[in-house]
């Protein structure tokens, strides 16, 4: 066997002994350092691995928290079993099953046409009305699913600009052809066929010189832009909500898990709003103007104004698609009908200026899962059809063959993503270790050198160190290693832990510039019409004026409505004040048990 096959056996069976040597060359670890912040080390560096390796799935990875804690004496089983049921597991699963009942009927895509046949048929209207079904059905069910419904569309959007692009150079170039009635319009003619490349597309000879080339080039940016806007906007939209993405999700569990003592966090749906959509907002209107910007720059303005049939034709398609649809269906109104209940039990359980309804229970009681949970059950029972007792020919119901639910389990599950709530629970799990074992402590010790520096640019260091990290590992895995560290560290410099946490946590939906950044980034690249230059190029402006935006809002507006300016009473009992305090005096404090 050459070196070329066993290259490549190895490489192909990388799961197999990379699955055995990682936790074989980390294994002196524990054994020469016998302490639980060293197993509990090990056992981070383990699931860290395989997180940002994926050389298993990460739904699997995250199951090893209940085979290592144990068997390493950091956390019972029965107690690490309890991290993967926790009421922001029920929060996500049930808002989940809620998208998945407006996927199954189809009305994300209504939605999404009938914003497009709204807008202008120019480009940057046709870029707005792309971007705003992304950007807002994200908030609401998984970015990846709002970018695979929506890149189909684009396609047919793009494919009309080509086809109609197409005719009227086809039909140009035949009228040039039969005004060149003179020789000395041959003759010119016969010369330039000689000194020029002449483009061929289905047989015919389109244009001459380059002309053709160019358009093309156009229009390859404007596809480049229109798959850039689903990308962006689907990871924008994602932050304005509590349930749009994963990390917030994370965030919210590893917050209460901060504030057990004192009965969890307040974060809830409400007030994560306040700070979220202003920011996911202004970030939109900002990746629009900057993908509108890059059009520009490419003057595809300049092929617009000589196009307008193109557009024109554009807004007919995407018509014709919404006409497809037809008229709402019993199904359709029943899920937005719920669906919008559902946005007000959530705005309404706690807004914080006034009484909600979790103050008519008992304190405590009630969570933003309750609401969840509840609707996601009214879909399994309303029926799909409406209900119907008449006979057609005696025999059979004219409407509502059968009792169908809008929801059913089967679509539940093959829909459901399992392996992203695995991932949580196996976090939650993970962070739980890290907090009893000392090891988040630990590891915030060593981050104390920053101490010297004004909060504010230790939470700009941190944002960009994970909005780095998030380009090359899943955003919820990157949350959930970072988030429990970060949160020590704030504790450490007495700080409130949500003062570094919120920040941190946005930045990891920030994954602007590579393929692999994000499920949604990976769709519209699988499309054909991007490099990944094209994505980091265009990406890193947005990832930069995001950076500042979020820690721009966290100082604005984000730490008085959290009071982050307020240490829990606490955290603050086994913390000493000392004046004049030094980085390695403070290290050496929060390391003292």
């Amino acid at each position: 066997m050459g070196t070329r096959e066993t290259c490549r056996v190895c490489f192909d069976s990388r799961t197999l002994w990379m699955s055995l040597l990682v936790p074989v060359v980390l294994l002196p670890l524990p054994i020469l350092n016998p302490s639980e912040v060293s197993r509990c080390g090990y056992c981070l560096l383990v699931i860290a691995f395989f997180w940002v390796t994926e050389i298993i799935p990460l739904a699997v990875t995250s199951l090893l928290p209940i085979v290592l804690f144990p068997v390493f004496g950091i956390m019972s089983a029965k107690d690490t079993c309890m991290s993967y049921a926790k009421d922001t597991l029920m929060l996500f699963m049930g808002s989940l099953m809620v998208a998945v009942a407006v996927e199954r009927w189809n009305l994300h895509r209504r939605i999404a046409l009938r914003t497009l046949s709204l807008v202008g048929p120019q480009p940057k209207w046709l870029l707005f009305g792309i971007m705003l079904p992304c950007w807002f059905l994200s908030m609401w069910m998984s970015n990846t699913a709002t970018a695979a419904m929506m890149m189909p569309i684009v396609n047919a959007i793009l494919d009309q600009i080509k086809l109609t692009r197409h005719q009227h150079d086809t039909d140009e170039t035949s009228i040039a052809m039969e005004n060149r009635d003179s020789a000395h319009e041959k003759v010119e003619l016969d010369s330039s066929l000689k000194s020029s490349t002449v483009a061929i597309d289905g047989g015919n000879k389109l244009t001459v010189n380059g002309k053709r080339q160019t358009v093309d080039k156009e229009f390859i940016c404007l596809a480049k832009s229109f798959s850039l806007c689903v990308a962006f906007a689907a990871n924008v939209g994602g932050m304005a909500t509590l349930t749009g993405t994963p990390p917030n999700i994370i965030f919210k569990g590893q917050a209460d898990l901060t504030f057990s003592k004192v009965g969890g966090s307040e974060v809830n749906f409400a007030n994560w709003l306040a700070i979220g959509l202003p920011i996911s907002a202004i970030l939109f209107v900002f990746v629009w103007g900057w993908l509108y910007m890059y059009t520009v720059r490419t003057k595809i303005l300049k092929c617009c104004q000589k196009d307008q049939d193109s557009y024109l034709a554009v807004r007919n398609v995407i018509r014709r698609e919404a006409n497809k649809l037809g008229t709402m269906k019993f199904p359709e109104v029943i899920v937005l009908v719920n669906f919008i209940i559902l946005a007000l039990l959530w705005v309404t359980r706690k807004p914080g200026f006034i009484p909600g309804w979790g103050d008519l229970l008992q304190n405590g009681y009630a969570g933003d899962s309750v609401p969840a949970v509840l609707i996601a059950i009214i879909l399994f029972i309303l029926p799909a059809k409406v209900p119907s007792f008449r006979r057609n020919g005696g025999d059979v119901p004219v409407q509502g063959q059968g009792y169908q639910p809008v929801l059913s389990w089967k679509a539940v599950n093959e829909r459901m993503a399992w392996g992203v709530i695995l991932l949580m629970g196996g976090g939650f799990a993970l962070a739980d270790a890290c907090q009893r074992s000392g090891l988040s402590r630990w590891v915030s010790g060593h981050l104390l050198e920053m101490s010297s520096l004004e909060p504010w640019i230790i939470a700009m260091v941190l944002s960009i160190i994970i909005s780095l990290a998030t380009q090359v590992t899943s955003n919820a895995a990157t949350a959930t290693l970072f988030l429990p560290i970060v949160g020590e560290m704030a504790t450490a410099l007495g700080l409130n832990p949500l003062y570094f946490m919120i920040p941190c946590t946005l930045s990891t939906s920030l994954a602007f510039l590579l393929p692999v950044a994000t499920p949604p980034n990976a769709i519209v690249f699988a499309s054909g019409y991007l490099q990944v230059k094209d994505m980091v190029v265009v990406g890193f402006g947005i990832n930069v004026f995001a950076l500042i935006v979020v820690n721009c809002v966290l100082n604005a507006w984000t730490v008085p409505y959290y009071k982050l300016d307020v240490m829990p009473d606490f955290l603050t009992v086994n913390r000493t004040v000392v004046p004049n305090i030094t980085p390695r005096m403070l290290l050496n404090l929060t390391l003292t048990p």
